[in-house]
C-alpha cells in the first residue's frame, strides 16, 4: 500500500454530508437571472445535465427532448452499429444548428471504430467512450484511433475517480471526462469489487489539478440539489440516469405491478444487458436490474432540475456557473 500525506487516511464525503452555505447577498432579483449555461465542444448548453448512454435511460426519443430542452442525450450502445445510427438519424432530425446536440456512445474494443465512422457520417460529432474503468490502455489506445481518423469530434471518456486518473486520461486526450465509479444506483461495482469514491469528492479532487478537460459529475445524482453540489465543487456538467428513467422517453420496458405502471431500469453490466450485447452466458455481473416508477414527460423532470439549480444559483449571487463555483461555500452536515 502506497504511504499517505502524514499517515492520514482521506476523509470522503458523499451528497447527504454536505450543504451549500449561501454567505454573499443577492441582487439577483428572479432565479430566471441566472443562466448555467456551458460550452460542450461545437454546443452550447443551457442546462449542464447529460443523460447516460444506458439501455434503459437514452435512446432517439430521450436524446430529442433533451436537445429541444438545452441539455444532451448520448444514444446508449448496447445495440448493433445500425441501430444505433437509425437512432441517432431520429433523435438529430430537424434539429436547429450545424451540430446536433445529440451525441452517441462507443466501447473501446472490437467494433468501435467502425462504429464511430458510421455515427460520424451521418452529422454525429459528441462520443462518449463508454467504459467502467477509463483509466486503461484500450482507453487511451482508442482515443489516439477515433482522434486520428475524426480529429475534429469531441471525445467524451470515462470513468474515473481520483486525481492520478483524471491526470491520465486528459493527457490521453479525452474532451471531456466522467468522474464517477460506482455511485449509480444500479452499479454493482462497490459490492463486487470494493472501488468506490463518492462523487462529490471524486469531482472535488480532479478540479483541482485538471488543466482542460471539462469534468462531467456522474453517479448518484437523485435529485436538484445533488447536480448543484457537483457543480458547486467544479464540475462542468452532470451526467444522470436513475433520474430520466421511468418517463415516458426512457426506453426501458413498461410494466404493471399491483395496478401501477413501472419502467425496468438497468446496469450496463447487468446480466440481461451483457446477453443483449452478445455474451450468452456473462462470467461476471457488476449491474442491477430494477423497476422504477413512471414518471411521465421527460421535460417536467428536466424543469425541475433546471429550475432547481437556477434558484441555487440565485442564493450565491450567481448569474454564471462561473460566478456560482466562485462564491460557493461548504458546510459539513456529518462528522
Amino acid at each position: 500500500m502506497q504511504p499517505l500525506p502524514g499517515d492520514a487516511w482521506p476523509r470522503p464525503f458523499d451528497y447527504d454530508d454536505i450543504s451549500i452555505a449561501p454567505r454573499v447577498a443577492s441582487t439577483l432579483l428572479h432565479r430566471s437571472e441566472a443562466r448555467p449555461e456551458v460550452e460542450l465542444g461545437p454546443l452550447r448548453l443551457g442546462l449542464p445535465l447529460i443523460a447516460s448512454p444506458m439501455p434503459d435511460v437514452c435512446g432517439a426519443a430521450m436524446a430529442r427532448t433533451l436537445a429541444r430542452e438545452g441539455a444532451l442525450g448520448i444514444v446508449h450502445r448496447f445495440q448493433s452499429v445500425a441501430a444505433e445510427v437509425a437512432e441517432f438519424e431520429c433523435a438529430a432530425r430537424d434539429l436547429p444548428g450545424e451540430v446536433r446536440a445529440v451525441g452517441a456512445a462507443v466501447g473501446v474494443t472490437g467494433d468501435y471504430l467502425e462504429r464511430c465512422q458510421a455515427l460520424y457520417r451521418v452529422g454525429c460529432r459528441i462520443l462518449c467512450l463508454d467504459t467502467a474503468n477509463g483509466a486503461n490502455v484500450q482507453v487511451a489506445r482508442a482515443l489516439e484511433r477515433v482522434r486520428a481518423e475524426l480529429p475534429d469530434a469531441f471525445l467524451i471518456a470515462g470513468n474515473v475517480a481520483t486525481a492520478e486518473a483524471f491526470r491520465w486520461l486528459e493527457d490521453a486526450g479525452a474532451d471531456a471526462i466522467r468522474v464517477g465509479i460506482a455511485g449509480g444506483s444500479v452499479c454493482e461495482t462497490l459490492t463486487e469489487t470494493g472501488v468506490f469514491v463518492p462523487t462529490p469528492y471524486a469531482v472535488a479532487e480532479v478540479t483541482r489539478i485538471r488543466r482542460r478537460a471539462l469534468v462531467i459529475g456522474d453517479g448518484g445524482v437523485r435529485k436538484p440539489a445533488d447536480m448543484c453540489k457537483l457543480l458547486a465543487l467544479g464540475a462542468d456538467l452532470v451526467m444522470v440516469g436513475s433520474a430520466l428513467a421511468g418517463t415516458d422517453e426512457a426506453p426501458g420496458r413498461l410494466l404493471v405491478v399491483d395496478g401501477k405502471q413501472y419502467k425496468i431500469m438497468r446496469g450496463a453490466a447487468s446480466f440481461s444487458v451483457q446477453q443483449e450485447s452478445g455474451r450468452v452466458d456473462p462470467e461476471y455481473v457488476e449491474g442491477a436490474e430494477t423497476l422504477v416508477p413512471c414518471k411521465g414527460p421527460a421535460s417536467v423532470v428536466l424543469a425541475r432540475y433546471l429550475a432547481g439549480l437556477r434558484s441555487s444559483m440565485s442564493y450565491l449571487n450567481a448569474r454564471t456557473l462561473a460566478e456560482y463555483r466562485r462564491t460557493a461555500s461548504f458546510v459539513l452536515r456529518r462528522p
